[in-house]
């Protein structure tokens, strides 16, 4: 596939503004249109993991700016609100209301960041999801992915030896996108290396709802996710660790039934009262039950809202892990 029109996929399926999309440019117009039909509209994970109606709305709306675009695109955007039917519903969204959730598809690739220009299509993976189109819904704000959580993934895909064939706990999953990729790698690293053991995954929330949302995302089927084997979703409250009876349970059950390599969050620390809380649960699960076991590790990835509450979690970490 061309990098530009790749581009363009990859900016319609993130869910990108339409006024930072990249337009191709040095693409013919009936190269775009074949584009925008064959592999978008006819395509089968359109028909499946559809961006929101209200998005889809902006875009080809969007994608007519510049030339005439395709009948077969214009009588799909006239279908998306041409009867009082699909005002109220396309595809189980309501157009009426604000787009608070959507599926989004991010394409990642193991050999590097992916490029404009030269793309191998068939190289590269993708992570779906259903996720919240707004800051906070049903009370929380871990029905979304935040952009720690993209930079932790980047990691882990530049150096998947991180988690390959490891115990891995993540605390505060939230939806599931750094879930489904470390499944994914490590499904990806049991068949490279034919491997008996893909390793195990523990994905935690407090939330049940948004627990819930993470097993359904790291289930759907066009993830890589969906075929491993080992994933396991608790609900974990971290305040049990501040209690010194319910943190010799918590203790027990993570040493005797994880028993994490690794520990892994992203975007955990965003409430100053939530730290005590956090860095109890992580010493707990950071402590050796064998000496003769490699050190435990605990990888946590950060967007700094509040210089405050990140120094009480810094001095906290220094003082208890």
């Amino acid at each position: 596939m061309d990098g530009q029109l790749f581009a363009l996929l990859r900016q319609f399926y993130a869910l990108n503004p339409t006024n930072i999309i990249l337009f191709p440019k040095d693409c013919l117009p009936q190269g775009i249109n074949d584009f925008l039909v064959n592999d978008v509209l006819l395509s089968q994970h359109f028909q499946k993991y559809p961006p929101s109606p209200q998005y889809q709305k902006r875009f080809w709306k969007w994608s007519n700016n510049d030339f005439e675009i395709d009948s077969r695109i214009y009588d799909y955007y006239l279908g998306l609100d041409s009867t009082p039917e699909r005002q109220q519903s396309f595809s189980g969204f309501n157009l009426q209301a604000p787009p608070s959730q959507s599926y989004i598809t991010h394409f990642w690739s193991t050999d590097g960041p992916l490029s404009r220009t030269q793309v191998d299509f068939p190289s590269n993976q993708s992570t779906t999801l259903m996720e919240s189109r707004t800051t906070i819904e049903s009370g929380t704000t871990g029905l979304r992915t935040w952009l720690a959580s993209f930079v932790l993934s980047q990691y882990l895909i530049f150096h998947p030896e991180l988690i390959s064939s490891k115990r891995i706990l993540e605390l505060g999953s939230g939806i599931g996108f750094l879930g489904i990729i470390v499944a994914s790698l490590q499904q990806l690293n049991k068949t490279s290396q034919q491997s008996s053991s893909t390793g195990s995954l523990w994905l935690t929330d407090v939330n049940v709802e948004v627990l819930s949302r993470c097993r359904d995302n790291v289930q759907l089927t066009c993830n890589l996710s969906s075929l491993h084997q080992n994933i396991n979703y608790l609900k974990l409250d971290w305040t049990e660790s501040i209690d010194v009876e319910e943190s010799s349970g918590l203790a027990t059950f993570i040493h005797e039934k994880i028993n994490p390599d690794l520990i892994l969050g992203a975007d955990i620390v965003f409430d100053p009262s939530l730290v005590p809380s956090l860095v109890g649960t992580l010493r707990i699960a950071l402590q050796q039950v064998n000496p003769k076991n490699e050190p435990k590790v605990a990888l946590i990835a950060l967007t700094i809202r509040n210089e405050t509450t990140m120094n009480k979690f810094l001095s906290s970490v220094r003082g208890r892990c």
